[in-house]
């Protein structure tokens, strides 16, 4: 600011606080003349702040301060990360100050990205205020600043301070003010009094009668004077002003830029559908850019540009204060000496010498021990300075190398970086502070293909409308919200859906699903087929090969009057191939396969669609059960070799042989936990009657039948169980044998 403007802003401010009592003189003047002592010593209240705001706004205080510029908004990019870049430019001319007002919120986005370019000039530093400039401008003053509200406030707080009055010529030390309640013909008015330390003792006034008050110390007046700029300078409690020095000669173009977090720009899609499927079908496409005016200045005459991908972004509270927490040392404090008390001299005086000779001695050991514990501090503290030293000395030498002018970006309307897709408008745009904006980025005619698209997850009987577009264009196409018209006629349209744009990097297509087609039918049929292949013997297992198919068949009925382009998406399945007619027309997706066939208006088709996987089924032989030998030989028929059908009708035998025992043991455990459970039934009963009576014999009786009938199946089930035995030794003997 040049000292011209300083004069007037002072001026200003100096003008306004007498023109303010100018007005409070002409509404008041009435009732004084009538004498009203109420509004008498309200106006004087208000002549004494008048004249303490002049005293604080002086002509004495203007300064010549550096010139101080603000740089015009020239470029905004904004981006889909949630953040926004902002680049002033302008000139400068010689040293000057740049300012750029911030957010609170914004400070720390600032502090992470600002950079400045200045074509010849050097970058003097970066300041601003702390997070809570207020708080840390009024612990250096002799007031609060809440005692800036009221007069009564300030004084109180500026006690001892020397004042000279208006009335009785009073001056000396300020003490106190209290309030006084006194009532008159109105009511009750409160009144303050005021009172001085006088070389003549103490006096007082009451300061609503007061015409004047002035601080006789200069320092206390700069000091009100500090803290009411303060005030002003900061009246804007969310937004903090940043100064970037510049150092240099002569006029010059400098810019800046930096990072602010930004609603992210939103992308509005309008798609006009292609009547019919011909080779050269287009779809028309509109892209539109919605975006936001949140820097809470208005954009004038500004470049735009838009930035769409996933970088990586950081935020870090660079504007909070941090202090590293230092363990606590306590002071270390010498013991206190407590002599005994004297009680005389004795006899033995060379002993005491002796005794008063070891503490000597000692109190020398202790002063010794201290003085080294000194000295090792000291080298200790020397040692940890040389390695403090050098790696302050390291710091400096690097501290700001110079950086290297930043590249120009392309000029191209749409372009890609190696991460991001990038569209420039190629003019300028304005934008009110709150507003938004929708802009268009893409106007395109891009190839199309109607299609109906049968999804059984999202609809079993009906297919999708849909329409296949491939991005031909210069870049990746940015996802957002679609909107889709049918043309019927040149002048006609119709909005037949809405859809999710999906990403389309340049040079692929992608499907868009916006409506359901209810005029077209679509049925599935599922089946599953297994088919046994060759079978091998080694080491007790079998295996045998086992091709799996499942085949479903999709049968599509197009309406009457319109035929169909029907897209199937089949699901894919790990392990399984596609055989047959579609294995090598189908199209693959991460999920599912796509095949197309038209069907003319009222026919249907049918479309099978086969699965095919090979695996293998393994089996123990010793546990094989004959009926699945059996079912094995006969699937196979004349494909099995003889060796192998030998071996296997021979298994089939053991088996057989082996489930006679199996049986006889596992009705012999049957017919063993019956008699188990009758004879529990037998004993429960036997506890509420008499041994000795009829049906307590006849109890007992049982109990012994069935202890016999127990014996001869335990001797059975041994019998049967040795056989067994045997015969899976041999079995296990043989199979382990075969490799076949």
């Amino acid at each position: 600011m040049n000292l011209k403007a300083a004069f007037f802003l002072r001026l200003f401010y100096f003008s306004r606080s007498y023109i303010s009592l100018i007005f409070s003189v002409l509404s008041f003047s009435l009732n004084i003349m009538k004498g009203n002592k109420m509004v008498r010593s309200s106006l004087k209240s208000c002549l004494v702040a008048a004249l303490l705001t002049s005293s604080a706004f002086g002509l004495s205080t203007v300064h010549t301060a550096q010139a101080e510029t603000t740089l015009p908004l020239k470029n905004v990019v904004a981006t889909t990360s949630g953040l926004a870049l902002y680049e002033h430019r302008g000139e400068v001319s010689g040293n000057d100050t740049l300012k750029l007002s911030v957010r609170l919120d914004g400070v720390d986005d600032v502090l992470k990205s600002l950079i400045v370019l200045d074509s010849t000039g050097q970058i003097g530093g970066v300041s601003l205020p702390g997070r809570s400039p207020l708080s840390q401008l009024f612990r250096d003053l002799p007031f609060e600043r809440g005692d800036l509200n009221s007069l009564v406030g300030l004084l109180n707080a500026l006690r001892g301070a020397e004042v000279q009055l208006d009335t009785d010529n009073i001056r000396g030390q300020l003490m106190n003010v209290s309030a006084e309640n006194e009532r008159t013909r109105d009511g009750v008015i409160t009144r303050h009094r005021l009172s001085v330390l006088t070389k003549d003792g103490i006096k007082t006034a009451v300061i609503e009668d007061l015409g004047h008050l002035k601080f006789t110390d200069p320092e206390v007046n700069a000091q009100l004077k500090y803290g009411l700029e303060a005030l002003f300078d900061n009246r804007i409690q969310d937004r903090r002003n940043v100064e970037i020095a510049l150092k240099g000669e002569g006029k010059r173009d400098v810019s800046m830029a930096y990072i602010q977090e930004a609603p992210l720009w939103k992308s509005a899609y309008r798609l006009v559908v292609p009547k019919h499927n011909k080779d050269d079908a287009k779809a028309i496409v509109q892209g539109w850019a919605v975006l936001e005016n949140t820097t809470g200045q208005d954009w004038d005459d500004v470049h735009v540009t838009l930035m769409s991908g996933s970088p990586v972004t950081y935020h870090q509270a660079l504007y909070e204060s941090y202090h590293v927490s230092r363990p606590e040392l306590p002071v270390k404090i010498m013991d206190r000496v407590m002599p005994r008390t004297d009680s005389g001299v004795i006899e033995y005086a060379e002993e005491d010498g002796a005794s008063n000779f070891g503490g000597m001695k000692e109190a020398r050991l202790q002063k010794k021990s201290f003085n080294s514990l000194g000295a090792a501090r000291g080298m200790a503290m020397a040692d940890m300075a040389a390695p403090m030293k050098s790696s302050m000395e390291m710091m400096a030498s690097s501290y700001m190398p110079t950086a290297p002018q930043l590249a120009q970006t392309a000029n191209a309307a749409a372009s890609e970086t190696a991460s991001q897709m990038v569209f420039k408008f190629p003019y300028t745009v304005d934008l009110k502070a709150g507003h938004s904006l929708m802009l268009p980025y893409a106007q395109l005619n891009l190839p199309a293909e109607r299609l109906y698209v049968y999804q059984p997850e999202t609809n079993r009987t009906h297919p999708l409308a849909s329409v296949l577009v491939k991005n031909v264009s210069d870049s990746a196409l940015p996802p957002g919200i679609l909107t889709l018209y049918d043309r019927e006629t040149q002048s006609n349209i119709l909005h037949v859906g809405d859809a999710e744009m999906p990403l389309i990097p340049k040079g692929e297509d992608r499907l868009i699903n916006f409506a359901l087609d209810t005029n077209t039918k679509i049925d599935r049929d599922d089946q599953a087929d297994r088919t046994l292949g060759l079978i091998k013997l080694n080491h007790g297992v079998l295996t045998q090969e086992v091709v799996y198919e499942n085949t479903t068949t999709y049968t599509i009925k197009a309406p009457t009057e319109e035929s169909r382009t029907v897209l199937i998406e089949h699901p894919r399945r790990g392990g399984w191939d596609l055989v047959g007619e579609w294995a090598d027309k189908a199209d693959k997706t991460l999920t599912h396969y796509r095949l197309k066939l038209d069907v003319k208006a009222g026919e249907s088709k049918k479309l099978p669609v086969t699965l095919r996987n090979k695996g293998q089924e393994t089996i123990s032989l010793v546990s094989i059960h004959p009926n699945d030998i059996a079912q094995r030989l006969r699937a196979s028929g004349k494909d099995i070799s003889p060796k192998v059908r030998e071996a296997l009708e021979k298994i089939s035998a053991f088996r057989q042989d082996m489930a006679k025992d199996e049986m006889a043991l596992n009705q012999l455990r049957q017919e063993r936990n019956r008699i188990t459970q009758d004879q529990n039934r037998i004993r429960e009963n036997l506890r509420s009657v008499s041994q000795n009576s009829a049906i307590g014999k006849r109890y007992l009786d049982s109990l012994d039948k069935q202890e016999t009938q127990l014996e001869g199946i335990l001797d059975q089930e041994e019998k049967h169980q040795n056989s067994l035995n045997k015969k899976r030794e041999e079995l296990s003997t043989y199979v382990n044998g075969l490799n076949l």
